[in-house]
């Protein structure tokens, strides 16, 4: 019998690449080394995909799914895992003609809970994406449901702990004012602090950078790669709901998770984090999620007063210090 081929898809961004490693995991740990997986994703998301250990080759597009269509069809997938469900994952599929298997988005329910008109949480989306192959009688390995990240080495300090400033949106960043806080006090104790992050967050980090000779900043110098070899080697990782988080996670070092306009409801938590993790959500703002996406904060129409702003440095530094 032939090795079935999967295709699978997640066009962006860089935590929901990594959250699709479980199920890459899964499908190589059940199959063997006989099984085809391929991937497909946005091409300015390459260096995510790259992370995901068990695929034979990454498709890239630019913007159409027509650029790889033909080449797709050459390879005679059986299988294509949808984790996207967007236009053009719907394309895709209909260009290929293979039996897909589409992930639940759990649109309405999400938009529920930002109305309020819910408040169970939605099953996490790796939950979710890992269903899709109960058709397969495919189980989790009992090794290590996460799989393996790779890894590209780059000095790091003897010890430290890493900070991540971003994120897409306002709602989901550590202010600034926050982080020169809580970098202060930790530095006066003697902690040495590694800034990870993409270009966007050079500037911010460059600033932090120089209030202390103990932080060193690698945002915006380091591939992605080796941004996971540096949360990988370090005592402990801080950061907003980004894919810094969830690749912390993937790796299994601990973890503080700060939430502004978004909440671990909307079924993006931390995944199976390591077990010193903690999740601060802000003070006095409820469960409710603001926004899916973190775009809004149903607090402050003018973005003054973000939930983020509602995670104060001193339960950041007492937790710092519980898990330390």
């Amino acid at each position: 019998m032939q090795a079935p081929r999967f295709l699978i898809a997640r066009f962006s961004s860089i935590g929901d690449i990594i959250l699709t490693s479980p199920v890459i995991h899964a499908i190589r740990a059940h199959y063997g080394s006989e099984a085809r997986i391929d991937f497909v994703c946005l091409s300015k998301f390459k260096g995510a995909a790259e992370l995901l250990h068990g695929l034979d080759e990454i498709h890239l597009v630019e913007r159409a799914t027509i650029e790889i269509t033909s080449n797709l069809k050459k390879l005679n997938f059986h299988y294509f895992i949808d984790l996207h469900c967007s236009v053009r994952s719907r394309s895709l599929s209909k260009a290929l003609g293979i039996l897909t298997f589409k992930v639940d988005k759990q649109s309405a329910p999400r938009f529920a809970l930002t109305l309020g008109l819910r408040k169970k949480p939605v099953l996490h989306f790796v939950d979710r994406s890992l269903k899709l192959l109960d058709t397969f009688n495919i189980s989790e390995p009992e090794n290590s449901v996460w799989g393996t990240i790779k890894t590209s080495n780059v000095p790091v300090p003897e010890s430290y702990i890493a900070i991540t400033p971003g994120a897409t949106y306002k709602g989901k960043a550590i202010p600034e004012f926050i982080l020169l806080e809580v970098c202060e006090k930790l530095t006066n104790l003697g902690i040495v602090i590694a800034l990870v992050g993409g270009p966007d967050t050079s500037e911010i980090a460059s600033r932090i950078e120089s209030t202390s000779p103990l932080i060193t900043s690698f945002c915006g110098t380091t591939t992605l790669k080796e941004t996971a070899h540096i949360l990988k080697h370090s005592k402990l990782a801080i950061g907003g709901d980004t894919g810094v988080m969830h690749l912390a996670c993937a790796l299994g070092i601990p973890l503080i998770s700060v939430w502004g306009c978004t909440r671990p409801s909307l079924g993006l938590a931390p995944w199976r984090p390591n077990p010193n993790s903690s999740i601060l959500l802000p003070m006095g703002r409820g469960e409710r999620p603001c926004s899916r996406h973190g775009a809004k904060c149903r607090f402050s129409k003018r973005g003054k007063d973000l939930c983020i702003n509602h995670v104060s440095a001193d339960r950041i530094i007492e937790c710092t210090q519980r898990i330390l």
